[in-house]
């Protein structure tokens, strides 16, 4: 299968809860050939202590520290210390199996591609992950993936995230993630698809994405999240530019990020502040009310948040709360 050096990157920041849990699981990796660079981003916790004190005993762990410049900044230099042919990028708070790496580049061997994705799964901590019936691996063009991706017809949970891929370094020599800037991945993985054309796809689950209530994604909404809808409508206009036949896939996708965007405003104690928001953001994901109502690829979680914000921010307010009570228990993927 081949042997290369395999950096994994890990940025650390006040993850005292569970970074140990995350690190054991890369020490066990049944591929050894790799590197763990810990970026240290300003913790200002116990994280970086438990790190030095339980895994830099390994030779393969590094640790490196800077001031607190954010996850894409932590990102960015773990990628350039990196000595590895290939990069993978592990966030602090998750988990991946002891097979991980080896199903990943795996792939990268047998199908000759520069990225490589497996599935994920986001779960509760103690939750153990779905098991997939069948699961292939196989290879996709990008021009697929998106309208796939659009289509809502990817294997369980693949996106856009930036952890749960293997890369070849070199992909990074001329695409950073944006410092200063949040959901960096929205704005930076298509652009690597991009260049590479093909990628493979493998449908088990290997990542495991532990849900934080302190994580970016899981705070309540402020006008930062706004970064998250124009990095999407970026990468929409961007894929159309190049891709003019999947524009409708694309269209579904920015829907998604419209629809998200107005549910994390909604269920907010502070969603006042926001009212010109909530009403300009209903009255596009309405556009075409019945057409979308009609479009067979949208899924029934999608027509029911139609429906319900069709009846009033309310009502749409209530569906969401009902889906993320259902996603805490395992039953809203």
């Amino acid at each position: 299968m081949g042997n290369d050096l395999i950096s994994i990157i890990v940025p650390i920041y006040n993850v005292e809860e569970y970074i140990e849990e995350c690190l054991e699981s890369i020490q066990k990796q049944i591929y050894t050939n790799i590197e763990v660079i810990l970026v240290d981003d300003g913790s200002m916790d116990n994280s970086v202590a438990i790190a030095q004190h339980k895994f830099l005993d390994d030779d393969r762990f590094k640790l490196i520290h800077q001031e607190n410049a954010g996850l894409s900044a932590a990102r960015n230099r773990g990628i350039k210390e990196a000595q590895g042919e290939y990069v993978v990028l592990v966030d602090s708070d998750d988990k991946v199996t002891p097979d991980y790496i080896e199903y990943l580049y795996s792939m990268i061997k047998k199908y000759n591609v520069k990225i490589a994705t497996c599935a994920h799964q986001s779960l509760p901590r103690k939750q153990k992950p779905k098991k997939i019936v069948n699961p292939r691996t196989y290879t996709i063009s990008t021009k697929e993936y998106f309208k796939k991706l659009g289509d809502k017809e990817l294997p369980f949970q693949l996106g856009v995230a930036a952890w749960g891929r293997i890369y070849k370094k070199e992909l990074f020599t001329n695409i950073n993630y944006p410092e200063g800037k949040l959901f960096e991945d929205t704005a930076t993985t298509y652009k690597l698809y991009l260049e590479v054309g093909t990628t493979a796809i493998g449908e088990e689950i290997k990542y495991l994405y532990c849900q934080n209530e302190n994580s970016i994604v899981q705070k309540g909404f402020n006008k930062t999240r706004f970064q998250f809808l124009d990095n999407e409508k970026k990468m929409h206009d961007d894929l159309q530019a190049i891709y003019p036949d999947i524009e409708k896939s694309l269209d579904r996708r920015y829907q998604y990020a419209l629809m998200n965007t107005l549910a994390h405003i909604v269920i907010s104690p502070n969603n006042t502040e926001f009212k010109n928001e909530q009403i300009k953001l209903r009255k596009a994901i309405l556009k075409d009310f019945g057409k979308k109502i009609l479009d067979k690829k949208n899924n029934k979680k999608d027509i029911f948040g139609l429906i319900s914000l069709r009846l009033g921010l309310s009502f749409y307010r209530i569906s969401f709360k009902v889906f993320k009570k259902m996603k805490k228990k395992g039953l809203g993927e």
